[in-house]
């Protein structure tokens, strides 16, 4: 299992969430904004490298996590649960079979509140390396 697949796993796992995970955007039809809903990216990644023997298996990968939300504590505490468990992602398999994250850096979350579909926002940019 690659990086994304996995990590959508892991954050399909947020109870609050309902699986309501999704790649990039929010689905666009019948979709219901009085619920918690969580949209990931992350970039393809750079592969390590060593001067002795060249490009390895291993990668960086840049990502960026939006939680949404109809009320600023549901936006909250959700946002710590996240936190949680992309902490708890390093040194450990993700997934049910995807990378064994060596570490995990999170920058500090930016909070928002979106006046036209009045949902309020935190994005948690975070960098991976397995």
């Amino acid at each position: 299992m690659n990086f994304e697949p996995a990590l959508a796993q892991e954050l399909k796992s947020i109870m609050a969430l309902d699986g309501r995970v999704y790649p990039l955007t929010a689905p666009e039809t019948a979709f219901d904004l009085n619920k918690p809903y969580l949209i990931y990216g992350s970039s393809e990644g750079l592969r390590t490298k060593e001067i002795s023997s060249g490009y390895q298996s291993g990668k960086m990968v840049s990502g960026e996590l939006n939680v949404i939300a109809p009320r600023y504590a549901d936006m909250k505490s959700i946002t710590a649960e996240v936190i949680d468990l992309l902490v708890g992602m390093e040194r450990r398999t993700i997934g049910s079979s995807g990378p064994f994250i060596q570490e995990l850096t999170y920058e500090e979350p930016v909070e928002l509140y979106e006046d036209q579909p009045k949902l309020y926002r935190c994005v948690i940019d975070f960098e991976v390396y397995f």
